[in-house]
Formats: C-alpha cells, sequence, structure tokens
C-alpha cells in the first residue's frame, strides 16, 4: 500500500500545474453534467516563517516564510478521475473514501514541497548539476512526445501514416544504440540557489530561479544538428517547421486554461508566444525549439511540475541517507528467505518461474536448468526477409544450407561509445576468432572468463537482453511432456549440449550457432546441482560481481529508507497541521462530490 502511495504522490505532483477550470470531465471518475466552478479554492495552507543558521556556514542566519497555497476543486477532480479508479478496483473504496484520500494527499504534497524549500533555504539540500539535467531532460521528453503528435496528425491528413525516412537521419540519439559500461559518477556539484528575485525576475522563493536563468544543455552546439529543421532532407525540415509553429500554438492555448497564473505571468507568456513565432520566421524552428522549454511558458506547463517531484526526490535522499540495516537484520532476512523459497519450490513450476525470473534464488531446488551467455551477430534486415522468402519455396535442409550460406555475409561491427563503428567493418569469422582467442587467454579462472565474455559482449553483441544480464539465460535442460521450447532450438540444443559434451563453466562453445536472428557465440555461464544453496558470503556468478548479503542488504535499506520517509513525513505533517495550524479545509466546496452510500 505504501508503494502505490508514494506513486500516487509522484503522480499527483506531475499534474500539479496542469488542471484547468474546465468542468467537462467526460468518462471520468467523477461526472457532472452541468457548469460547475472548478476554480473555487477547497483547502488553503497559510504561509509559515521559519529561520535557523545555515548547514555550511554557522554564523550566518537565514529566514524563510512560504508562500500562501490555494487549492482548487479542479485540482481534486483531475486527480480523483485520473486515479481513483485504481484504488476503486484493487482496494474496493467507495467514491467518498476516495474523495477523502485525495484531499489528504493533496495537503500532503504542498507541505512536504513547503518543507522542501524551508531546507533549501537552510542548505540542507541543494540542487546538483544532475538534478536540473533531469528537470530539463522531462521537460523536453514532453515536448518531443507532444511534438511527434503533431507530426503524425500532419502526415495523417497528408495521407501518410509514417514519419519521413530521413526523420532518422538525426546525428545525435537521446541514448546510444548499444548500453555503455557505467564508470564511477563524480561527486555531484552543488548549487546553492538563495532567497530572492533571480536574474529573470521570476520570484525564487520556491528555489527554481535557475530554470529561467541557467544554461541548458540543449543550447550546446554539439546539440544543434539534432534540432526539429536542422537535419533530414526537405520534406523532414518542412514538417519540422509547421509542427514546431503548431506546437508553439498549442502551448499558448494550454497555457490559456492553467491555473494560478499571474497577470505578470500571463503578460509574459504572450510576448513569449511572439518571440518564438518570429524566431521561427528569422532563424529557423531550430533556434526556436532550443529556446522553448527555457520559457515561462513552458516552466507553468511542464517544468513547475517536474522540478517539484525532482525536489521531492531530493529530499527524500537527504532525510534517509543515514539509514542503515544491522548485520542482525541482514541474516535474518537471509535465513526467512531461505526458508521460505525451500517450502515454495517443492512445487516445480514455483522454482521455474523463481530459475528464470529476476529474483535472488538461494536453493536450487533441482538441476534442471542450464544458464548460458551469448554474443548475437544477426542477419540484416535484407537478409532476414531473403531467407524468409527463401524458407517459402525450399526444403528445410535447403534452408538451413542456405542459413549457414548466409554467414559469411553478416556485417558486423565493433561498438564504439554504444554506436557501430562503421569504418571497420568485421565478419562472423573474425569476431568469432577474435572471442576464442580471448577466452582461451582467461581459461584458467572462472572469474577472468566471465568477466572477459562480459566485455566482449559490450563489444560486439546486438541482443538487448545480453547487456549487464549477470546470470544469463536460463536454458530448461529436460522439457515436461507437452511443454514448448521458450528459445530458439538450435540455441537451447546448445546450451544443453554444454552439459552433455563436458565443457566446464567458463567455457564458450567450440562452434558458433546459426539461428533464425544470426549467430551465436555462446558461453556456459553456470549449472547448479539440486539442492545447493547459496550462502550469505557468497557471489552470485563466478564474475563476482554481486554477494548475496549486497542484494538483501540492499533490499532491506530500501524498506528501511521508505519507513523512515513515512515517519519523518507524518510528523512534520502533524507539526504543520496541529502545532502551526496552517491548513483550511473548506467542506463546502466539494461536498457536492460525495454520493450517498
Amino acid at each position: 500500500m505504501k508503494k502505490i502511495a508514494c506513486l500516487i504522490l509522484c503522480l499527483m505532483l506531475s499534474m500539479l500545474t496542469l488542471c484547468s477550470c474546465s468542468s467537462t470531465y467526460e468518462n471520468s471518475f467523477i461526472k457532472h453534467n452541468y457548469e460547475r466552478d472548478y476554480a473555487q479554492t477547497i483547502i488553503t495552507i497559510d504561509p509559515i516563517t521559519e529561520e535557523g543558521y545555515l548547514a555550511d556556514d554557522s554564523t550566518k542566519k537565514w529566514t524563510y516564510t512560504s508562500d500562501a497555497i490555494n487549492i482548487s476543486k479542479s485540482q481534486l477532480v483531475s486527480y480523483i478521475n485520473n486515479y481513483g479508479g485504481m484504488y476503486s478496483q484493487y482496494y474496493g473504496w467507495t467514491t467518498n473514501q476516495i474523495i477523502d484520500y485525495f484531499v489528504e494527499q493533496l495537503v500532503l504534497t504542498e507541505l512536504v514541497l513547503t518543507e522542501a524549500d524551508i531546507k533549501f533555504e537552510a542548505h540542507e539540500i541543494f540542487w546538483s548539476k544532475e538534478d536540473i539535467t533531469a528537470v530539463q531532460t522531462s521537460v523536453y521528453n514532453s515536448l518531443d512526445s507532444m511534438l511527434s503528435s503533431i507530426y503524425n496528425e500532419i502526415l495523417e491528413k497528408a495521407g501518410r501514416d509514417t514519419f519521413p525516412e530521413a526523420e532518422e537521419e538525426a546525428e545525435e540519439e537521446a541514448e546510444p544504440t548499444y548500453p555503455v559500461r557505467k564508470e564511477e559518477e563524480p561527486e555531484a556539484e552543488r548549487i546553492f540557489v538563495t532567497y530572492g528575485e533571480g536574474d529573470s525576475g521570476v520570484n525564487n522563493k520556491q528555489h527554481d530561479a535557475w530554470y529561467l536563468d541557467s544554461t541548458w544543455e540543449i543550447e550546446d552546439e554539439n546539440n544543434r544538428n539534432s534540432l526539429p529543421g536542422n537535419y533530414g532532407n526537405a520534406d523532414t525540415k518542412s514538417l519540422a517547421r509547421e509542427g514546431v509553429l503548431r506546437l508553439i500554438s498549442s502551448l499558448a492555448e494550454a497555457a490559456e486554461n492553467l491555473i494560478n497564473v499571474t497577470e505578470e505571468e500571463a503578460d509574459q507568456i504572450a510576448q513569449e508566444v511572439d518571440d518564438l513565432r518570429e524566431m521561427c520566421q528569422s532563424k529557423g524552428v531550430a533556434y526556436a525549439y532550443q529556446a522553448l522549454g527555457k520559457t515561462v511558458l513552458c516552466k507553468k506547463l511542464y517544468g513547475d511540475a517536474a522540478i517539484k517531484a525532482q525536489k521531492m526526490t531530493i529530499l527524500e535522499s537527504y532525510i534517509v541517507e543515514d539509514v542503515t540495516v544491522s548485520e542482525e537484520e541482514i541474516l535474518a532476512k537471509y535465513n526467512k528467505m531461505l526458508a521460505e523459497q525451500v517450502n515454495s519450490f517443492a512445487t516445480e513450476s514455483n522454482y521455474d518461474t523463481a530459475a528464470t525470473g529476476d529474483d535472488l534464488v538461494l536453493f536450487r531446488a533441482n538441476g534442471n536448468y542450464v544458464y548460458v551467455k551469448h554474443i548475437l551477430l544477426p542477419f540484416s534486415d535484407e537478409q532476414t526477409e531473403y531467407l524468409a522468402s527463401y524458407k517459402e519455396i525450399h526444403t528445410e535442409d535447403e534452408y538451413l544450407a542456405e542459413r549457414d550460406r548466409m554467414v559469411n555475409n553478416i556485417v558486423a561491427y565493433q561498438h564504439v561509445d554504444g554506436e557501430d563503428d562503421t569504418t571497420r567493418p568485421l565478419t562472423v569469422a573474425q569476431i568469432f576468432s577474435e572471442v576464442k582467442a580471448s577466452m582461451s587467454r582467461a581459461s584458467a579462472s572462472a572469474y577472468d572468463a566471465e568477466r572477459t565474455f562480459d566485455d566482449l559482449i559490450y563489444k560486439y553483441n546486438t541482443d538487448p537482453g545480453s547487456f549487464g544480464n549477470e546470470k544469463g539465460y536460463a536454458v530448461k535442460y529436460s522439457l515436461n511432456s507437452g511443454e514448448s521450447e521458450t528459445y530458439m532450438v538450435e540455441f537451447a540444443e546448445a546450451a544443453r549440449a554444454f552439459r552433455d559434451e563436458g565443457y566446464k563453466v567458463g567455457e564458450i562453445y567450440d562452434d558458433y550457432i546459426v539461428t533464425d536472428y544470426g549467430v551465436h557465440i555462446m558461453y556456459y555461464a553456470a549449472d547448479y546441482v539440486g539442492g545447493e544453496i547459496l550462502n550469505l558470503n557468497d557471489y552470485t556468478t563466478a564474475g563476482r560481481y554481486t554477494l548475496v548479503k549486497d542484494i538483501i542488504e540492499e533490499d532491506l535499506l530500501e524498506e528501511a529508507k521508505q519507513e523512515e520517509f513515512s515517519v519523518w513525513q507524518d510528523e512534520r505533517i502533524y507539526y504543520y497541521r496541529n502545532v502551526k495550524d496552517i491548513v483550511t479545509t473548506i467542506e463546502k466546496a466539494f461536498k457536492d462530490l460525495y454520493v450517498e452510500e
């Protein structure tokens, strides 16, 4: 229940500024067939003043006074209509219970955010570059999504239902094609923003003046070629121009329905819209799109919600940073997990689910699984299409022979920074030869062998499921009557051959395996004896990436942190509601939403 409550709180943050005063809620949890004034206030939170000495300089005093907060009926109705069904379906709550719950959640959200601003003022918490990047990324993810929808509308009206191929010609993507091994991250750089006015003239009581004042990552010259209007053919650029202009108009229209927008902000938004449209004409839509995120317009529509969500993350991290779990708690959890698994895995299907899943398996109920890793060197789309056509008009033996022959035509590449190094095309034979040589040098140690093969996965593999997959794929050694194979037959048979042909864990199969997907270079990752038990200080794999103890500690720590934050939250809410007495609920403003039960 706590996890779902936290999820709802985060979702509410994403909608805090997007609730309009519209009274139309078709297909909603709460319905009205006549006009209502959803702009009326249902909850008020009075300003609160706190003071103290800075956490990083005990000689300097700070004083902070929060803004008065008015929560509207439209916010309550929007939250209930979006998320009320979840509580009705999973918990059987009545409409009235759901209303009462969300009234409390609205108060909780605002009070926790007030507490965050106080701690920002006290320099107990801070914005880091990573936090700011997260907000900026969230804003442009929303803009990108909306722009894509507009593109599709334009194309559909023109009788086309997909983006032009040139859309894919952008020189930079948000994420690399293949994962890159993570390096140790440097310590977050603190960015303190003090109470007062930012350079933009926007009041900084919410500690977010950096939104309009700082340099955004999208403004970097290196990102210019990936902006709409700066890549592709003439059709793509024309689509970008029309799409960005429509996006600006759509955002301007949406801003007209926002709540809690001052006249000054409304004037500033109107000027921004004019400036953005003029920029499209004079400099191009790429410049306008680059500037779009860092506007009051987008801050109100998307930025404020992202800021609040990130504030919650920063605050929670601070509150729980000193939480620990004891060795005794870890041992008790281990013993409990082991006893539960011994009991549960007496049922074969339960063990099958665990053995093929992602959860920690301490007890091996049987030895019916072989674990393998692989490097996939795929057939190209054209080769796959050719083979599919070939299969339709030839015998199975002819098809398999042709598939084997096509292996010689596969072109593969080394991955550099997550992308194919197309300047050095390689054959399957060349890569397989390198893999065999590397694994031969590491053959003396299962630890070295697994680490070496994992490095090779990041270097050559194209299967998304292989990256970061510590234990590998679980292949059932002996299928039950009527049980279907879950992998390509050739892949599964090769996995079983590791055991049948006397291979040792840490070795690769002597030949590469060919399936309809392409070539698989296979590695013998693990093979367990029935009844085998992982102890607390054992590693989960031969590569010794993760201790059993560490996994259990991490799970316990997460539970302890959730509990710590929940307790802290309850204490602070009690302080604001009962000690400071700053919350007033105006029940008559929303009592018409209740139903007789």
